[in-house]
């Protein structure tokens, strides 16, 4: 259990006895008797807590997640990130001074996002392949897997991160147009509908970016990185640049993935998802479908998955590794080397 995911409105998460204990009140309604015991964890089986919607957390338990260095994030219901909070930082000054050196190389920061944004390009024409290869014959399949070969060939050629954007979103074009066929369940795809997502495909992936992104920003601050200042996305207020350009490799490789597998197993399910109050026209998971969701997702990132380098690890530990991977360029110990899925 890397990660405490706790959904229960007006749950509380307290510190008690070395332990944290989640609680809630009583479904009956009486606040005079002790408050039901959901969950009780050692903080040593956990990396980090995400608290959905309204729940409590009290300052003894704050205190105890920062000592045994557990990050805790709050998301809003619709999955909206709000904030973290992170134990102390890694004291890597110079390694924070060398990626400030590479924000303002132009010719290393773009040799970079060529990397990541060609290893993005290639595992979405793995994942294409794989829908392939259980319905051939389809055209508009076999188009964009070409289209996506064409776009790969002109992301390593780029010469300007314009045009690396350009060719980035062109891909991506193609890739989403057709992801709809490894949809086989009740839950279909049409295309990329971000803000707000309007149906429960375009939900799933939109809220399983937003939690790797927040995972992905958690394991740079703690190897001494700054996430707010990437290669490829542009640094903006309240935006973690650097976390959204290593996202890229995981994007289709594991999001995706995640989303289709829950969609077509029917662990997720229409009747699990609800209009968003705070977006007019989209969807959100209601509480059921969060249970559902996260306890696949947590079993999902723990699952191990192989690379084109023969290595069988977890997303999660995939994504430490590409961290531990930039901290090594910016040292220059070590050219960059992205995470590519094996077909």
């Amino acid at each position: 259990m890397p990660t405490l995911y706790v959904t229960e409105p007006n749950a509380t998460v307290r510190f008690s006895g070395g332990s944290l204990h989640v609680t809630a009140a009583h479904e009956n309604g009486n606040k005079e008797s002790a408050p039901r015991l959901l969950l009780k964890v050692e903080p040593h089986r956990l990396e980090s807590m995400a608290l959905v919607g309204r729940v409590h957390v009290t300052v003894d338990a704050l205190h105890g997640c920062l000592e045994n260095g557990i990050g805790v994030v709050w998301f809003a219901w619709n999955g909206r990130l709000l904030g973290r909070m992170v134990p102390e930082m890694a004291r890597c000054g110079d390694l924070r001074l060398m990626q400030y050196r590479m924000m303002e190389n132009p010719n290393m920061t773009l040799s970079l996002a060529r990397s990541v944004i060609g290893a993005k390009c290639a595992n979405a024409f793995s994942i294409l392949r794989g829908i392939q290869s259980n319905q051939p014959g389809l055209e508009d399949l076999g188009s964009a897997l070409r289209e996506l070969n064409i776009q790969r060939e002109r992301i390593v050629a780029c010469q300007d991160q314009e045009s690396l954007l350009g060719h980035e979103g062109s891909a991506a074009g193609h890739y989403f147009a057709v992801l709809g066929h490894g949809f086989r369940g009740e839950i279909g795809f049409s295309k990329r509908v971000r803000r707000p997502p309007p149906d429960p495909a375009n939900a799933l992936l939109s809220f399983g970016y937003v939690l790797l992104g927040s995972r992905l920003a958690g394991y740079l601050e703690a190897r001494g990185l700054d996430p707010s200042l990437g290669f490829f996305h542009a640094p903006r207020s309240g935006r973690a640049s650097l976390s959204l350009d290593l996202l890229e490799e995981f994007r289709h490789a594991v999001v995706d993935r995640f989303v289709m597998r829950v969609c077509n197993l029917r662990m997720i399910q229409p009747r699990m998802f609800e209009p968003d109050p705070e977006q007019e026209g989209g969807v959100r998971l209601t509480r059921e479908g969060l249970k559902a969701f996260f306890y696949a997702w947590g079993e999902y990132l723990e699952r191990p998955m192989r690379d084109v380098e023969g290595e069988n690890l977890s997303p999660l530990a995939l994504m430490r590794r590409q961290v531990n991977r930039l901290a090594m360029f910016l040292r220059g110990e070590a050219p960059y080397q992205p995470f590519l899925i094996k077909d």
